[in-house]
């Protein structure tokens, strides 16, 4: 055969763990009963394996050790450590500067007198004059939503002909996030 490639015979001889050229094959020559083992001896690294370039130390058992998987595997690549956030409130030249960048960003804000939940029968039966009940009582503070997220707090006034509102409360930062 070329250079490089095996024979059947090599082939056997190495899976029944010879590792020899002139080893026979153990079964009859089917390959029905070949010695799974000596195969699994190979793949392991014992002393057919050793033979075939396994390599490890003798310490008398048959499975490999954790430097030869290691070694077998190469290097594990392992993630950098993550940054750590800064916590303080104080921003620095180039953190002003970004913020600046955002402060013509426009942004939804939305009052909220109540909520409440209606089944869909409930909803399609509704008519001009019917009074729906919200879960805000008269008198209590409004939520204020900038793009959906809770921000504030306020009390409902009226200004000329418009409605407006009064805050009352701002959400703490961290709750807000």
């Amino acid at each position: 055969m070329g250079e490089g490639s095996l024979s059947q015979e090599d082939i056997d001889a190495l899976l029944t763990g010879g590792g020899g050229e002139a080893a026979a094959p153990t079964g009859g020559g089917d390959g029905s009963d070949f010695n799974l083992s000596g195969e699994l001896d190979s793949l392991l690294g014992s002393e057919g394996g050793k033979a075939a370039g396994g390599g490890g130390d003798s310490s008398g058992t048959d499975s490999p050790s954790f430097a030869d998987i290691s070694a077998a595997l190469g290097p594990s690549p392992t993630p950098a450590p993550a940054a750590p956030r800064q916590t303080s409130r104080q921003s620095s030249p180039s953190q002003s500067t970004n913020l600046n960048l955002l402060m013509d960003v426009n942004l939804a804000l939305t009052v909220e007198l109540g909520r409440t939940n209606m089944f869909i029968k409930d909803v399609n039966g509704l008519n001009e004059g019917v009074v729906v009940e919200l879960d805000k009582n008269v008198g209590e503070d409004l939520d204020i939503l900038a793009n959906g997220r809770l921000v504030g707090r306020g009390k409902l006034v009226a200004m000329d002909d418009f409605y407006g509102i009064q805050i009352t409360e701002i959400v703490d930062q961290s709750r807000r996030l």
